[in-house]
């Protein structure tokens, strides 16, 4: 199963998949492709040709500085947008009116709707619009749009005609920037190859003149714009100077940048000292309150840091330390009582008290110290407050100083820039400097740009040839019928027995039976086929041949009694003794086709009113045997369903060595999935590219239903040799061994072709046969 998948996805994106139906519609994109590339070439040869003229200027950058106020008047050359800018005016209408003006192009035939020569397309295309303007004047004639019209004034009428030329101008034009320079080609299209250069030089110089027109009106208007406010910025000035020297005069100001520099100066000298002296305080006041905390205790003041590190009394503690290790190494020998020991007891006792003395004294000094250091800081911070009062009363009239000065220079500054530029002004205004040249200018081209023929040819036909295969596959997508063994395979997974032609009538107009192509023409290409539609039937089992055969179709008008009575005339030509059955008793076709009596027939069988020898009729052939519909009951499938039908298969079986059975479609009634359970097999008939999928798939799901014994399906009324190119490998070869048709055949067909067909065949029936 997963192999049958995996074969079916290469089928579909197979290129002969492809190649078939371009080959089915072969005639569709032949005629689709001569349409199109005939109109292709009817437009190109007919259509006038285009002339293309191109000058090149530059546009280099430029800032037209008439004031230094940038903010006003400045302009980035080197934005973009100006560059932008310059496109758009190249592009203008003022422009264009000013080139068409200067060349008179009202009147050129170029413009000129009355003189100009209309191709074929353009004389078919103005009959059309005349013939819809006369039309819709006819069941339209009070439109709006005619009555403004009449109602316009001539002047009204002239500027709408000027308009039109304006527009038609612009779309023959053609501004194109070269990338990442200054350059820009101007082109202008034409019929006319001399207009096309003219129209682009002029053009060019219209431009550069339109710059400098435009250079000129801005120096005349900055001139007059100067002029009339020199003198008022000059009174400005002269206010703005007394109001600034009143202000100094006032204030007692000479120089204030000076002053504020000493104040400043002053500010940061006295902030200094007073940082300075709060810290000595902070210092003082910590030691006043260590010594004010010990001055109980003798000891406890010498441990304070001045004391300690008092020079004097450093030099008394060593000379008092000396003396007392004198009177204990002494007193240990002499005794306490000898007189130098009292000496040096009195002399360790004045040193002592000398010592309490100096050190009182050191703490006396730190609380003079103290004071002094609080009173000097409060002196600092009052000169510190006053410096800042002073700098603030300063700094309030350095703001108005400030405004008065700034104002008075400003004026000042402006007054100079509008003298200078209005000097300027004066002498560049005669100058015609532009920053617009032209590089090069346009030549009387040579040779038309449009139509280009070749391309246009090449893009026909491709266009030609892509839209009749797209047509094709157009058709064939919405073609749902089955017309080849692959078909029948992918869809409805059915064995393909084999293609029935279609039945050409005029071969056997006039003979008795003209239906059975197989009696009248056994040499026939359509003979051939039901040949071997009997050889596909006898070898679909491999140990027995089938006995009862039902053919059925899934609607009416599929060619089942036709293919029916030509298999049954096969197969008794071929030696079988074959008894055909029209089981069709609702339309019973099969005794009109063979011009035999209906009088009795499987009906009367079926409810026993006869033996088969009375219902048994000679066929056209030897071995064959009829029996027909009879009389049409009321209740044909109550008849089939009973035990009846199946003992007069058995008994027929017996006597024949096959059963035809013709039955009526599979989807209208009931009868053949009836008569499928008790038959040896069951053919399908399909008219090929005509039954859709949808009513073959319902009809061969009703078989499936009861398990009938599917033998395969026919693909009948196949066009061989014309349009299906699937089939036409049989045509050749049913010609080629036909009724002396091998010869005339054989020159009528190519090598090619045939060689083509053979390798068709070869893959065809490799899947048919699978």
């Amino acid at each position: 199963m997963e192999h049958q998948q995996l074969s079916f996805q290469e089928e579909e994106i197979h290129l002969r998949d492809y190649w078939r139906v371009v080959m089915k519609y072969r005639w569709t994109v032949v005629t689709l492709f001569i349409i199109v590339f005939v109109t292709v070439a009817i437009a190109t040869f007919s259509a006038e040709p285009v002339y293309k003229a191109t000058a090149q200027i530059l546009i280099d950058k430029e800032n037209p500085n008439v004031l230094s106020i940038q903010e006003v008047m400045s302009l980035d050359a080197q934005d973009l947008d100006y560059y932008q800018t310059q496109y758009k005016i190249l592009q203008s209408r003022s422009l264009t009116r000013a080139v068409i003006k200067a060349m008179d192009l009202a009147h050129h035939k170029e413009f000129d709707s009355t003189q100009q020569e209309k191709g074929l397309i353009a004389t078919v295309a103005s009959s059309i619009r005349e013939s819809l303007s006369s039309l819709l004047h006819t069941f339209f004639p009070s439109r709006p749009d005619s009555s403004a019209t009449a109602t316009l004034t001539p002047q009204e009428i002239r500027d709408r005609e000027e308009g039109r030329l304006i527009d038609a101008f612009l779309d023959k034009l053609q501004v194109e920037p070269i990338r990442n320079s200054h350059l820009v080609n101007i082109s202008f299209l034409a019929h006319d190859p001399t207009l096309t250069a003219r129209v682009v030089n002029v053009l060019a110089d219209q431009y550069i003149q339109h710059n400098l027109k435009l250079k000129f009106e801005a120096s005349m208007d900055a001139s007059e714009w100067l002029n009339r406010n020199v003198g008022e910025l000059k009174k400005k000035v002269e206010t703005s100077e007394e109001a600034l020297h009143s202000y100094k005069e006032e204030n007692k100001i000479v120089s204030l940048e000076e002053k504020q520099d000493i104040i400043v100066q002053k500010l940061s000298e006295l902030n200094t000292a007073v940082t300075d002296a709060k810290t000595k305080r902070i210092r003082l006041e910590t030691l006043y309150n260590q010594a004010n905390k010990f001055k109980a205790s003798g000891e406890m003041l010498e441990s304070l840091p001045s004391v300690m590190n008092n020079p004097l009394i450093q030099e008394l503690k060593k000379d008092y330390i000396s003396l007392l290790a004198e009177y204990n190494r002494e007193s240990k020998q002499y005794g306490s009582k000898h007189p130098h020991i009292i000496k040096i007891s009195s002399q360790l006792t004045s040193l002592k008290n000398r010592i309490q003395s100096e050190v009182q004294k050191i703490a006396n000094s730190i609380k003079t110290e103290y004071e002094i250091a609080v009173a000097q800081e409060q002196v600092l911070i009052e000169a510190l407050n006053e410096q800042k009062e002073e700098a603030l009363e300063l700094n309030k009239k350095a703001i108005q100083y400030n405004v008065l000065k700034r104002d008075a220079e400003s004026n000042q500054q402006m007054f100079e820039v509008v003298l200078n530029r209005l000097k300027e002004t004066d002498l560049t205004r005669g100058l015609k400097n532009s920053n617009i040249r032209i590089i090069d200018r346009a030549e009387v081209p040579e040779f038309p740009i449009k139509p280009n023929k070749k391309l246009n040819l090449l893009l026909g036909a491709i266009v030609g040839l892509f839209a009749g295969i797209g047509l094709s596959f157009f058709f064939e997508y919405l073609d749902n019928t089955i017309k080849t063994p692959e078909d029948l395979k992918r869809y409805l997974n059915l064995t393909f027995l084999g293609p029935v032609p279609h039945l050409d009538l005029s071969e056997t107009e006039g003979l008795p039976c003209p239906e059975m192509i197989a009696l009248h023409k056994p040499k026939s290409h359509t003979s051939e086929a039901y040949k071997g539609l009997r050889t596909s039937v006898l070898f679909s089992f491999p140990d027995h041949d089938p006995k009862a055969l039902l053919i059925t179709s899934a609607s009416p008008s599929e060619g089942k009694t036709i293919t029916s009575t030509n298999l049954a005339i096969t197969m008794a030509q071929g030696g079988s003794r074959v008894v055909m059955i029209d089981c069709d008793m609702r339309k019973p076709r099969l005794h009109r086709l063979l011009n035999m009596k209906n009088e009795k027939g499987i009906s009367n069988l079926l409810i026993g009113q006869c033996p088969i020898e009375d219902v048994l009729q000679n066929g056209p052939v030897d071995n064959l045997k009829i029996i027909t519909c009879g009389h049409r009951p009321p209740n044909p499938s109550e008849l089939l369903v009973s035990d009846n039908l199946k003992n007069i298969l058995t008994e027929l079986k017996k006597r024949f060595d096959h059963i035809i059975i013709d039955s009526p479609p599979l989807v209208a009634v009931t009868d053949s999935v009836i008569i499928s359970r008790i038959v040896d097999g069951v053919i399908l008939v399909i008219h090929g590219g005509v039954t859709s999928r949808e009513v073959i798939k319902r009809g061969y799901d009703l078989l499936k239903n009861v398990n009938a014994p599917m033998l395969g399906g026919i693909i009948n009324n196949i066009d061989l040799g014309k349009r299906s190119y699937y089939y036409y490998y049989q045509y050749y070869y049913y010609q080629y061994y036909g009724d002396g048709e091998t010869k005339t055949h054989k020159r009528r067909t190519r090598k090619k072709r045939v060689q083509h067909a053979e390798h068709e065949v070869n893959e065809s029936r490799e899947v048919a046969w699978k």
